[in-house]
């Protein structure tokens, strides 16, 4: 799994990961992996968390078969894909992934959630803050006091903090990537590296032997 935290409206889509991924056997860092796929000939983005197979083959689909325009195509498009691909993975091994975009109709982003869990079906988001795993924090009233990306490290760091206490965690590390699209634009930059990414890249290389 991850962290993922996203805020988006009519004109905007910003959002915030981390780059881990776990072994689903006893949850230990596995590899450090990009969770953010950028679309631009889209107008669109795609982002996902839980089995990272089913993500690379969804992200290699759009590219070598799907002929969309923008986002409102690409949603009608998404559900039955992602059944078929899912399907050639193992049952117990869940998925969810984002995608949000612009549509030429409203001249506005959209934004959808499809979760295995619920057989892919396109669920559409309101303009909306979240943040996944959930923790107390204050998103706007931290971006007031330390910007748009401390909020987000500050947020990222806790739902880390949190995570690293459970044993059936969902694996929060490495480095946090945050996107931001417009219209015309994309952009994505590396905000933040945790203290322990050294750490994990030596249980990655020891896993290895």
């Amino acid at each position: 799994m991850t962290a993922i935290n996203f805020l988006f409206d009519t004109q905007t889509v910003v959002i915030a990961m981390d780059t881990l991924s776990i072994t689903v056997a006893d949850r230990t860092p596995f590899k450090f992996a990009s969770k953010i796929f950028p679309l631009p000939h889209l107008r669109s983005v795609m982002c996902g968390t839980g089995n990272l197979d089913l993500i690379l083959d969804w992200n290699k689909a759009i590219h070598k078969s799907v002929i969309a325009y923008d986002i409102d195509y690409l949603n009608t498009l998404t559900p039955d894909v992602l059944v078929n691909l899912n399907a050639q993975n193992p049952k117990e091994l869940t998925s969810t992934i984002y995608q949000f975009g612009y549509s030429h109709k409203l001249e506005a982003f959209r934004g959808f959630v499809y979760r295995s869990t619920n057989n892919f079906v396109a669920e559409e988001y309101k303009y909306c803050t979240a943040q996944k795993p959930q923790v107390d924090f204050d998103f706007f009233e931290e971006a007031e006091l330390h910007g748009l990306d401390g909020a987000f490290i500050r947020l990222i760091t806790l739902q880390k903090s949190e995570d690293d206490a459970c044993l059936d965690r969902v694996g929060i590390g490495g480095e946090i990537h945050r996107f931001i699209m417009t219209k015309d634009s994309n952009k994505l930059d590396i905000i933040h590296r945790f203290p322990d990414h050294e750490d994990q890249y030596g249980v990655m290389i020891d896993n290895l032997k």
